[in-house]
């Protein structure tokens, strides 16, 4: 049989659910511009029924209810949505970083316009057709020999700038892996307590979302894996190696390595407790390594390996012809290109016009050596037709060599750009689904609001009645013939 008092725990059980919802409601409104938040919401659960079924003992009228109770507050959040964002994620920012980079390089070569080297190599050309026609004037191999030092400056210019541009992607790797580490020590940390809190039974709501936050955070910087385990602890991997084991982060480090070939130091990224290398592929810092080791040095390549193409073709043509003091090959007189410390390695960077010939104008060889010097520039327009006769052992110009290294990176710059605007359109989406699912409505919390409000004021009227009938028995019953 229920006990007298019964209505009241029922009634008091419905208080506090209600308080209790009214408290998650509150929870949610005040973290509704918290773009790291997902909504709560408290599940309510009938208590268990009167009485409890036992052998012998069957109640014909059926077990009577005890009230209400919150048996969890939910999180919203879906695991599904959550692993593909942090995917999406991982490639937006490889792409991201490959955009820019990319970007950065063509405006190095400013082609085509006025300043670039397509437009000087033009000039060169003009200022040597016009020495074909006029090779004994002083000034028309003035003309010459400054176009080609502007020439060897654009070139060189250009080729400092990327490798500037290479040496900045350098150093900002290691400042990439120290966020890393700092990362995954807040994750080992975060672990630790939600372990603690979950091991109770209890749900750290806003410990996951925090936790979640920061896995979203890392998931830009590289490409990781993640396991849950069933204390809502978990594991995180890069190349199937753990960055985070529970309430453990291994760290990374960087390592600069000499790269004798590409003469610089590199900074490659290390496991700090084993020395192994670390398998990146996507990620802003997949995409760093990805635009120093392939992009930006290839296109640091294709410049040094044209420079050295196009020099040799001039020098070995040039060295054909007689200066205008009528002294051919056989004077041993230097070429018109040089390389600065004789290293032709990194002929973009080094290559310079021969400070004798632009000392001395005269040693610039224009004239074959059939007939007299004086007069004849039929070596000056050999040079010159250079702009439309492939070199030896070459397919095409060294105009049409130039514009396929501005055509290449065209191309791949163009691919970055849409493979960028296609990943930041799919990850709007799935980040529109995650709102979707997470997001705080203020309109439906308020509705919640008035839901629960009026339902506390219900409870509260039953309170109200049962302590009324209580009163009755109490203070009432048994009065009559007193």
């Amino acid at each position: 049989m229920r006990t007298t008092f019964s209505g009241i725990s029922i009634a008091l059980r419905a208080l506090q659910a209600q308080q209790v919802s009214l408290d998650v409601t509150g929870h949610n409104v005040a973290n509704v511009n918290n773009p790291n938040y997902s909504r709560q919401s408290a599940l309510h659960a009938a208590t268990k029924p009167y009485p409890t079924p036992m052998m012998g003992y069957t109640p014909s009228n059926g077990q009577l209810g005890t009230g209400v109770q919150i048996s969890q507050i939910n999180r919203m959040r879906d695991s599904f949505i959550d692993l593909r964002l942090r995917q999406q994620l991982t490639n937006l920012n490889y792409w991201d970083t490959l955009r820019d980079g990319l970007t950065q390089v063509e405006l190095f070569f400013n082609e085509p316009t006025e300043n670039g080297i397509h437009h000087a190599l033009d000039q060169f050309w003009d200022s040597l057709q016009d020495l074909s026609r006029e090779p004994d004037f002083a000034s028309v191999r003035e003309v010459v020999v400054q176009r080609a030092q502007v020439l060897v400056e654009a070139i060189g210019t250009t080729r400092g700038q990327l490798q500037s541009l290479r040496e900045n992607v350098n150093s900002n790797i290691p400042i990439k892996v120290n966020e890393i580490n700092s990362l995954a020590t807040r994750l080992a940390d975060i672990n630790v307590q939600i372990g603690k809190i979950s091991a109770t039974g209890s749900l750290p709501n806003d410990l996951l979302d925090t936790r979640d936050a920061l896995l979203e955070e890392l998931s830009q910087l590289v490409d990781i894996e993640v396991v849950q385990d069933h204390v809502n602890m978990v594991g995180v991997t890069i190349g199937g190696a753990s960055l985070v084991h529970r309430g453990t982060a291994y760290a990374l480090t960087t390592t600069r390595v000499a790269s004798p070939a590409e003469g610089y130091e590199k900074n490659e990224i290390k496991w700090a407790a084993t020395g192994n290398d670390v398998q990146i592929r996507l990620g802003e810092v997949g995409g760093l390594l990805q635009f120093r080791n392939q992009e930006i040095q290839q296109a640091i390549n294709d410049l040094d390996q044209w420079t050295l193409e196009f020099a040799k073709e001039f020098n070995q043509i040039h060295s054909g012809g007689d200066d205008l003091n009528g002294d051919g090959g056989s004077s041993g007189e230097p070429d018109f290109f040089v390389y600065a410390g004789d290293d032709d390695r990194f002929a973009a960077l080094n290559i310079r016009v021969n400070e004798k010939i632009a000392d001395d104008v005269n040693l610039i060889r224009a004239s074959s050596k059939v007939g007299s010097a004086e007069g004849n520039g039929q070596n000056a327009l050999e040079l010159a037709r250079l702009r439309f006769r492939p070199p030896k052992n070459a397919k095409t110009t060294i105009g049409e060599s130039f514009n396929a290294i501005i055509s290449k990176l065209g191309v791949n710059t163009q691919k970055a750009k849409k493979m960028f605007e296609n990943d930041e359109t799919l990850a709007g989406h799935l980040q529109n689904l995650k709102e979707s699912v997470s997001g705080v409505s203020l309109d439906e919390e308020m509705a919640n609001m008035i839901r629960f409000q009026h339902a506390y004021g219900a409870a509260a009227r039953m309170m109200t009645a049962v302590d009324e009938t209580l009163d009755t028995i109490i203070n009432r019953l048994g009065i009559v013939g007193r």
